[in-house]
């Protein structure tokens, strides 16, 4: 293995730029995006339409704590306002309060209380929506709290010396004192992630992971290129094989790999004061072995080098869209909960150390290294 890494280092010298760029490319660009998004969020707005179907205090205060989000511009309209300014996407979404909202509150009821619009290209539906039913969860929880307090004291003093109107007065005091809640804002699903004051537009380490996939596959391009450098020849009269030999070097660039990746660590703790655990550490690690065997198996199948750089973009574009580690896919993996189970990103988002792909290319891994090998004397 010694003999490997300094031919291995000796050859990556005469190419250090291209390798120090695609190793650092995952932190670098997503520390870049996250902070031109956060420029950004803050003089641009989501426009949300909401329609006030009932003027009560619970109502208005509902639309006041939306009004109260950084990222959305509330534009008060009429339903008929809303279908047409959505059709025409000048709103991306609407949310109806809809009459009888602080009755049913009281009563306990928390179903068909707000009604939403959207269109095909209501992005940030998903994220708002959460907002707005947090916000219900909120009241029905003060109304809940409220019943209680007075149904105990009503069994232990025979009569309640506080309203319900106290209560509820009492219980919005000491939330906006006390900060009890805390809301983090995001197009990607991070249940896992520690929740702070801002909000954030995108999952950093879905954004990362979606550039180490990239990284992985332009650094694996050594395969097909020392493929067609008439190298193979050669290993007849060396004491290892080329499958052996590769698979060695594959194990050099592994552990470069995950230098960058405790890099990436780091440096997302100082400059976007991402918190993680050991937990998480472990998951990176089966994530980063995944993206370096499935680059290295999918470069073993080409002999153009071009042409494994066209499908390795199709591939990133393609995780990009459909792995909803960027974009949001809740409302079609709702419907299709396989497409969970398929998505080799899932378990790193999740930080499952399980990961069946790594599982599928370490069978892959073995069959082709076993099969017709042939060992020098």
């Amino acid at each position: 293995m010694i003999s490997i890494i300094h031919t291995r280092w000796t050859l990556l010298k005469k190419q250090w730029r291209s390798l120090l760029f695609w190793l650092l490319l995952p932190i670098i660009a997503t520390v870049i995006i996250i902070h031109i998004t956060s420029s950004i969020q803050e003089d641009s707005k989501i426009p949300v339409g909401i329609v006030m179907e009932e003027h009560t205090s619970m109502a208005k205060k509902l639309a006041e704590s939306l009004q109260d989000s950084p990222l959305i511009e509330v534009v008060k309209v009429t339903e008929q306002q809303a279908r047409t300014m959505i059709e025409t996407h000048e709103l991306d979404s609407a949310f109806i309060v809809e009459k009888g909202y602080a009755e049913q509150i009281q009563r306990g009821t928390r179903n068909h209380l707000i009604t939403g619009y959207r269109s095909n290209l209501s992005f940030a539906y998903t994220p708002v929506s959460e907002m707005v039913m947090s916000y219900v969860q909120q009241d029905a929880g003060k109304s809940r709290a409220a019943h209680t307090i007075i149904t105990l004291a009503e069994n232990l003093e025979k009569g309640s010396p506080f309203t319900y109107s106290e209560i509820i007065a009492k219980i919005q005091d000491v939330q906006e004192n006390e900060n009890l809640l805390r809301t983090a804002f995001s197009f990607a699903d991070n249940s896992h992630a520690q929740h702070h004051n801002e909000f954030t537009l995108w999952n950093i380490w879905g954004l990362w992971a979606i550039f180490s996939v990239l990284s992985s596959l332009m650094l694996s391009d050594w395969i097909i290129k020392e493929k067609n450098s008439g190298l193979l020849p050669r290993f007849a009269f060396i004491r290892f094989t080329h499958k052996s030999y590769l698979l060695q070097n594959l194990g050099f660039y592994i552990m470069m790999q995950l230098l960058f990746d405790l890099l990436a660590v780091i440096a997302f703790r100082i400059l976007l004061d991402e918190t993680f655990s050991w937990r998480f550490l472990t998951a990176m690690a089966m994530f980063r072995l995944l993206c370096s065997i499935g680059s290295f198996l999918l470069a073993l199948l080409f002999k153009n080098v071009y042409l494994y750089y066209s499908i390795s973009f199709a591939i990133v574009l393609f995780l990009t869209i459909a792995s909803g580690a960027v974009l949001p896919v809740e409302g079609l993996t709702s419907r299709l909960n396989w497409l969970v189970h398929i998505n080799p990103l899932h378990p790193f988002l999740s930080q499952e150390f399980w990961n069946p792909w790594l599982l599928i290319l370490f069978s892959i891994t073995s069959i082709w290294f076993f099969k017709g090998e042939k060992w020098n004397a």
